[in-house]
C-alpha cells in the first residue's frame, strides 16, 4: 500500500483564511516584492492583480459552499454548516467500565426495567 498511496502534509494556520489559495499567495508575494523594490507603477499593477485574485478566490469559495447546500447530499450540507460555524465535535472516548453498567442503561432506556419471571 505504501507504494500506491502518497502521504501529503498540509500546514494550516489558525489565522489563515479559508478562501486563501496558492494563486492568491503568489499574488501576495509578488505585491510584497514590488513594494520592496519601490517601483510605483509595478506596485499599483500588482496591487490591482491581488485585489482581482482575492475577489475571484472568494467567489469560488462561496460557490463551493453554496453547492453543499444545493446538493441533495445531507452529509455535505451538514459539513457546510459545520464549516461555516467552525463547529468542531469533541472526540468522545469509550469509558472504561464493566458490562453491567451498559446492561443496566440498556434495560433502563428500553423501558424494560420490570423484572421478568422467566426461569
Amino acid at each position: 500500500m505504501d507504494n500506491v498511496t502518497v502521504d501529503k502534509h498540509i500546514r494550516v494556520y489558525p489565522n489563515q483564511k479559508t478562501w486563501m489559495t496558492k494563486e492568491v499567495q503568489s499574488l501576495l508575494r509578488i505585491r510584497n516584492t514590488t513594494f520592496r523594490f519601490g517601483d510605483g507603477a509595478q506596485y499599483s499593477a500588482a496591487k490591482a492583480n491581488l485585489k482581482r485574485g482575492i475577489r475571484k478566490a472568494k467567489t469560488a469559495y462561496k460557490k463551493k459552499i453554496e453547492d453543499h447546500f444545493t446538493s441533495n447530499n445531507i452529509r455535505q450540507v451538514w459539513r457546510g454548516v459545520q464549516h461555516i460555524t467552525k463547529y468542531r465535535p469533541r472526540h468522545l472516548t469509550a469509558a472504561d467500565g464493566d458490562a453491567s453498567l451498559a446492561e443496566e442503561l440498556n434495560l433502563f432506556f428500553a423501558g424494560s426495567n420490570i423484572t421478568s419471571t422467566c426461569p
